[in-house]
Order: C-alpha cells, then sequence, then structure tokens
C-alpha cells in the first residue's frame, strides 16, 4: 500500500511539472494573444433614444470577427464597452453584404451616432 501511495505522489509531481513546462514563455503570449476581448454596443430603432435599445456582447479575437443581422433596423449605436484594437462596421444589408455606412472605433465609447433614418440592418466587429 505504501508503494502505491509513493507512485501515485510521484506521478502527480511529475506531471504537474510537465503540464507547467507546457504552457510556458512564448506559448503563453500566443494564448494571451488568442484571447477574445470584449466588446459591447447598444442599438435602437428610430423613436427609440439612443442607448435603450438592445445591447450587444461579443468576444471576437484576431481573425474571428463577430457578426450579425439586426431586426428591425436599427438608427443608433453607443459601443458602451470596448477593447483596443477594435472596430465596427455597420451594413445597410443583411449578413454584412454591400457597402460599409459606418465604421466605429472603440475609442468612440459612450458616444452615440444617430441617423434620421434607420439604416444599419447587420454589423461586424473586428480585432487586430
Amino acid at each position: 500500500m505504501q508503494f502505491i501511495k509513493l507512485t501515485a505522489l510521484v506521478v502527480c509531481a511529475f506531471t504537474s511539472r510537465a503540464m507547467a513546462a507546457a504552457v510556458g514563455g512564448p506559448e503563453i503570449q500566443e494564448l494571451s494573444a488568442r484571447q477574445g476581448r470584449p466588446v459591447a454596443f447598444n442599438v435602437a430603432p428610430l423613436r427609440t433614444p439612443c442607448g435603450e435599445g438592445t445591447t450587444i456582447f461579443c468576444s471576437p479575437f484576431p481573425g474571428s470577427p463577430c457578426a450579425g443581422n439586426f431586426d428591425p433596423i436599427q438608427a443608433s449605436i453607443v459601443v458602451t464597452e470596448a477593447a483596443g484594437n477594435c472596430h465596427i462596421n455597420l451594413y445597410a444589408l443583411d449578413n454584412q453584404a454591400g457597402n460599409v455606412v459606418q465604421v466605429l472605433n472603440t475609442d468612440t465609447t459612450g458616444t452615440c451616432v444617430f441617423t434620421s433614418i434607420a439604416e444599419y440592418k447587420s454589423y461586424e466587429i473586428i480585432c487586430n
């Protein structure tokens, strides 16, 4: 019985060191770079005050944007939370089709962007 306990202890100590060594140095920086960056924004349709619509949360990471469609069409947007090096593209068509109507950098947090006509039908959040 003593032998089994000692063997289990040695195996645990060995594997914990091996696991710790597997994610050291450059690997930690790479894993950190792949972490999602939190972004949140609020969109509102016509005749709804800016910031009192639907809040959308997303955590995109480089090479993998977040995207979606709005229903109904939205007329205002305010970024409520943003990580650095990200921007939000707004489109007049579903599924991010057509030209980008508006681009919001993440440094616009708290600023309402409003149009007098509802034109935002889809969005894409991209982080570098």
